[in-house]
């Protein structure tokens, strides 16, 4: 039974601006940061062309504390489109898990990001821990992102 975790944040600026950092690999390495750091082969961005990366297998390394390799992914994005990507992937630690993120424009010019995440089921002790890890990673990551965007809706009154 796949295990299924959501994770959505109100985010205080124009989807724009949000989509510009939540579907960069160095937006995603701002979450993450100082905890871990994730390699990728070319750079990613709102305007990368998706016939550049659609479809397309690479492998990315997690580095604990920016340094120490940690798991090693392959991974394929499947959409990417503004306000939405997915990519699935299998890693050496979490096995098989796909993640959509989406932003979708809300009230007073704010966003609304949804991180998504299917992970394939490895068994109970496994599947537990998996599971509080992944959730502690992405609430670790949301929180970073409200901290960002408040910042800056701060600086622009």
């Amino acid at each position: 039974m796949p295990i299924e975790l959501r994770f959505a944040s109100v985010l205080a600026a124009p989807l724009g601006v949000v989509w510009e950092r939540a579907s960069a690999v160095s937006g995603a390495n701002d979450e993450l940061w100082p905890v871990a750091k994730m390699t990728f082969p070319f750079r990613l961005d709102r305007r990368t062309p998706p016939e550049q990366v659609v479809g397309r297998h690479f492998r990315s390394w997690m580095l604990a504390f920016g340094l120490v390799p940690v798991d090693r992914r392959t991974m394929q994005i499947e959409v990417f489109e503004e306000g939405r990507f997915r990519e699935c992937s299998t890693s050496w630690l979490q096995g098989r898990v796909c993640h959509e993120r989406t932003a979708v424009a809300a009230d007073h010019g704010s966003t609304v990001l949804t991180d998504t995440l299917v992970l394939e089921s490895r068994g109970r002790l496994v599947d537990a821990l998996l599971r509080r890890a992944v959730t502690l990673t992405f609430h670790r990551r949301h929180r970073r992102l409200r901290r960002h965007f408040d910042k800056e809706s701060a600086k622009a009154r």
